[in-house]
């Protein structure tokens, strides 16, 4: 019979392999099989080599045992000093796996077992090798089909729509339906787009899914490719581009968010601080600020120049999917699963919930403000559109 099991390949990569597995010694886990299951199931969010929290990364034995910026995780033969242990019986606080229930005490066992045994890494005959991913057959439509929409942005003068949709973006004239050119050529949806302020260029967000994020820059009256933005190792949700034109930011479901200089196409800072996915980022009007929201059920602020996360507002209930500046800068507002539209009044330290309404009969999927600051515009994943003035109260419903 055969089993898999978690193997550490180096210091920087684990892989799922299938091989005849062997019978442990009596009351003495093995790592690959017993104990790197447990933690690729409950600790992988927060610690992997892309989210490392507290500097503690979870890829490999030789990562876990390197420890983080707390000291050693795993203190060999004495398991009730591990902070690993401490952790998760609850003796440090916060209690491990963070917002989550506690592990099974026959996990944590299993842990203690394995610590006070001796903290033995993978056995070198467990040689290692990869499942390849699963292929899917092609299948072809008996019918031409069209692309479904996944993402929608009107320039600047209004004179283009821009339709982002399955490896492609239609351009439209917005007035006559005429269509202008189709840039093609992306991995798979375009899930996002953003125009530069003067309109001349537009950027097309997507990627593979598990795989790497995308940014596609083009010429708006050539057509033409500019650059290719590459550096998120998942398919991006969202992508804003500053009223100043200087910069461009990026949300990943990889759990990141990226700053990248517009003109050059160059990453200049990775913000890490969401411990789920990136749904939404928006700038504040005069560029100085990001807004980033996340299925974790935050929104965070982060300083552009520096990087820094200013602050976080964490008032959601569930998952957040989009967010956005008022005109004014002085406010942000976000919707999400929870079916719920916050509204947060700003100051340059912090942020207090100043209006909050369950909004709708499903999950609310974007939002925007009107240009003049008055009117605050919601989807629905229920196929719904509505209008509501900045007290929330509605204006008008599309079906």
């Amino acid at each position: 019979m055969s089993a898999c099991v978690l193997i550490a390949l180096s210091s920087s990569a684990s892989s799922l392999t299938c091989q005849p597995a062997k019978p442990a010694a009596a009351n003495k886990p093995n790592f690959a099989s017993d104990v790197a299951p447990i933690l690729q199931k409950n600790c992988m969010t927060c610690h992997s080599g892309s989210t490392h929290k507290s500097g503690l990364s979870l890829d490999s034995y030789e990562s876990l045992m390197l420890g983080g910026k707390h000291g050693q995780a795993v203190v060999p033969n004495d398991a009730a000093s591990s902070r690993m242990v401490e952790m998760l019986e609850g003796r440090i606080n916060p209690q491990m796996p963070a917002g989550e229930d506690p592990l099974p005490d026959t996990d944590i066992a299993k842990i203690k077992q394995w610590i006070d045994a001796g903290a033995a890494g993978p056995a070198l005959n467990e040689a290692s090798h990869p499942i390849p991913t699963p292929s899917t057959p092609t299948i072809l439509p008996e019918v031409s089909l069209v692309s479904p929409i996944a993402s929608l942005k009107v320039s600047p003068d209004g004179n283009v729509l821009a339709v982002g949709g399955y490896r492609e973006v239609r351009l439209f004239d917005p007035i006559a339906g005429k269509l202008l050119g189709t840039l093609t050529g992306h991995a798979d949806y375009v899930r996002s787009i953003a125009f530069s302020p003067d309109g001349k260029m537009l950027a097309a967000a997507g990627g593979a899914p598990q795989s790497e994020g995308e940014i596609k820059i083009w010429d708006t009256q050539s057509h033409q490719l500019l650059k290719e933005l590459r550096g998120h190792k998942d398919c991006i949700y969202s992508i804003a581009w500053s009223q100043d034109g200087k910069f461009l930011a990026s949300g990943s479901y990889d759990r990141m968010v990226k700053l990248w200089d517009a003109s050059t196409g160059k990453e200049l800072r990775n913000l890490q601080d969401h411990i789920d996915a990136v749904f939404s980022v928006s700038f504040s009007p005069n560029g100085k600020l990001l807004a980033s929201a996340s299925q974790d059920r935050s929104v965070k602020i982060w300083d552009v120049a520096s990087g820094k996360r200013l602050f976080t507002l964490s008032d959601a209930s569930d998952g957040l999917t989009s967010v956005a500046y008022s005109p004014t800068g002085s406010r942000v507002a976000a919707v999400g699963y929870d079916k719920t539209i916050y509204v947060w009044d700003l100051t340059d330290t912090d942020g207090h919930l100043s209006q909050s309404l369950i909004a709708d009969q499903d999950s609310v999927l974007a939002l925007v403000w009107s240009p003049d600051g008055k009117t605050i515009i919601t989807a629905s994943s229920d196929g719904s559109i509505r209008f509501r003035d900045t007290n929330l109260e509605l204006l008008g419903v599309i079906d």
